[in-house]
């Protein structure tokens, strides 16, 4: 687990105070890594016993004092330690919807439709958030947490595609085990069109396309 890192990451950029670290997991990096107070504040209890970071009692007139924690000498040796390691294990995604939909032979059609239908309308609402935040916050992120931002987006998109295709499966009847969500021939389109997105210079075809998409959209 790299939550450790993680912090000492962000502390690397300045001192923190508890809630401002826990503000930045929730809303910069929330996309990919999040993390509860049970989990930060022991944690920061740790790092701070081991010597990766210091902690500086600050006081407030009106409200409780905070902590605010720096990285150590330690501390930075112990992340340009981790970053520079190469990540060899791939992390499977704990999905409890997906674990649920591994059992959706067990329920009625409409029960099916029901759970679709709401996880649809989240990952609406969560891509509204995702985008809200990128734009939020984009003066304040590195290249390469706009990266990561991007990704997220994408995400969310196809993920969205891919539960509007399960609910049209589900109202159609047409769930079974001989059907797949797409065609071999579709899954090359799905490749190429992946490969397009993230192309500087996406083809002709590939623009004209767009075009006629969003003229349609528009429409």
């Amino acid at each position: 687990m790299a939550l450790r890192e993680g912090i000492l990451g962000i502390l690397s950029e300045g001192p923190m105070s508890g809630y401002e670290i826990k503000r930045f997991f929730r809303d910069i990096i929330k996309n990919f890594w999040n993390v509860s107070d049970g989990q930060l504040y022991p944690t920061l209890r740790k790092m701070h016993e081991e010597g990766l970071i210091e902690k500086r009692v600050v006081e407030q007139e009106f409200t409780a004092n905070k902590n605010v924690y720096s990285i150590t000498q330690q501390g930075s040796e112990r992340f340009k330690k981790w970053i520079c390691e190469s990540v060899t294990k791939f992390e499977e995604l704990k999905e409890p919807f997906v674990m649920k939909l591994f059992f959706f032979h067990r329920l009625s059609k409409a029960e099916v439709l029901r759970h679709l239908h709401e996880q649809f309308e989240l990952h609406s609402k969560i891509l509204d958030e995702f985008r809200l935040m990128r734009d939020t916050y984009e003066d304040k992120v590195t290249a390469y947490q706009r990266l990561i931002g991007d990704v997220g987006v994408l995400y969310i998109e196809v993920r969205l595609i891919w539960i509007g295709r399960l609910i049209e499966l589900v109202e159609q009847g047409k769930v079974s085990k001989r059907r797949a969500l797409y065609t071999e021939e579709m899954l090359g389109v799905g490749k190429q069109f992946i490969r397009e997105i993230f192309s500087d210079r996406p083809t002709p075809e590939f623009s004209r396309w767009i075009e006629a998409v969003q003229k349609r959209a528009g429409s």
